[in-house]
Order: structure tokens, then sequence, then C-alpha cells
């Protein structure tokens, strides 16, 4: 699958080209295409464009924006129609020496949607620090998937497994998105708290419940 990673020159937006790129072609989307370039320079087999330019030719689309940078998506509108566009976007505000979700109401995910209604909207690596996808090897984790369709959720589900140790999980429709948002903020008080240093997440199960 050809993937762009739009905000690719940030820690995550590289990270996450590093380790999609394993089992995906990936360009990396910058709004400077020279920056573009240099950062895929260092990870073999990737390219660098501005953000139309990787979204074109592109079958999948990954988000790895700041939240205030989300109205950039707007002139890939018809470059991402019909396209599998995954959010990665996390709104947050440190705020009483606590992170917490920066929205009132709704999601990151939910507005990329509509900033993208003719795109199959997902969330998808929401609770993933950079630290950990820029290993050599990535731990085993757990990638909570909200999508409106079946389709949508296998087709992002697919992208999450061509990451060597990642474990989709579907969290339900895209309203779902602001609880899989809500988690970032979460992990990063935990981690400050306990001073475990970057965390992510691994569910358990205890067995399956008989009837």
């Amino acid at each position: 699958m050809k993937v762009a990673v739009i905000g690719g020159t940030g820690k995550m937006g590289r990270a996450l080209a590093k380790q999609l790129s394993r089992n995906n072609r990936v360009v990396i989307g910058s709004r400077d295409p020279a920056r573009a370039r240099d950062a895929a320079q260092v990870i073999p087999g990737v390219e660098g464009a501005d953000y139309a330019g990787a979204s074109d030719g592109a079958e999948a689309a990954v988000f790895a924006i700041p939240y205030p940078a989300l109205m950039l998506a707007v002139p890939l509108r018809k470059a991402l129609s019909g396209k599998l566009v995954v959010s990665a976007v996390n709104p947050m505000r440190f705020k009483g020496g606590f992170f917490e979700p920066a929205l009132e109401e709704g999601s990151a995910a939910e507005e990329l949607a509509g900033l993208l209604p003719e795109s199959r909207l997902a969330t998808g690596f929401n609770h993933i620090p950079w630290s950990i996808l820029d290993a050599e090897e990535v731990v085993p984790v757990d990638v909570l998937v909200a999508a409106d369709s079946e389709p949508t959720f296998e087709a992002a589900a697919e992208l999450v497994r061509s990451i060597p140790n990642l474990r989709p999980l579907n969290a339900g429709p895209l309203s779902q998105a602001r609880g899989v948002e809500a988690i970032t903020p979460l992990l990063l008080n935990l981690a400050r708290l306990n001073v475990t240093g970057s965390l992510a997440t691994k569910f358990v199960s205890g067995g399956a419940r008989r009837r």
C-alpha cells in the first residue's frame, strides 16, 4: 500500500514513516517539501513531498499533525477522496500540572471527517509514543481503531498490522474517537506521576466469557 504520512517531519510522523515503510511505500508530506525530502533521506525507500504531492498518489494517509493545524487538510479533500484517512491527532492542553483533552465535545477525528467528507476516516496510532515507534523493533502494543463502517475498520486494521507487533482493536464507530484520543493525556500523566518513561496500551484478556 502507498501511504502518505501527513506531518511526517515531526517526531511522531518520522517514527510512523519508519515503521510503515517496512511493509508499505511511504511518502512523507510536509508544508515544506525540502524538509520532507530531508526527513525521507534517512529512511530507506521513503520519499518526501508537500502535502498535495504526498496525497495525490497515495492509497491511504495518516495524519500526524498538531491539532491546531487540522485545517491544512482542506486543500487535500479532492486528492484524498475515497481513500482511507487515519487520524493520529490528539487535541491536548496542559492545565494545572496535568495534560487533559482540549476539546469540550467531539474529537479531532470527527472534525477531520467533516473536513474530508469523501474520505474514509478512522482513528489509529493515537496512543503510541513516538519514542516507542522509533525503536528498531516495536514492543507489542494495542491500537484502538474507531471507524463508521466495517470495511473502513478493516482497511485501517490492515495498515496497523503492517507494523510488526501492533494489534488493532475495534473501538466502535467514529463517535468513540473522543475516548480514544483521551487515552493519550492519561498515559502522559501516568508516565509523569510514576516516572515510568513512555507508556503505551496493551489490553489483557481474561478469556472469552461463556454464554
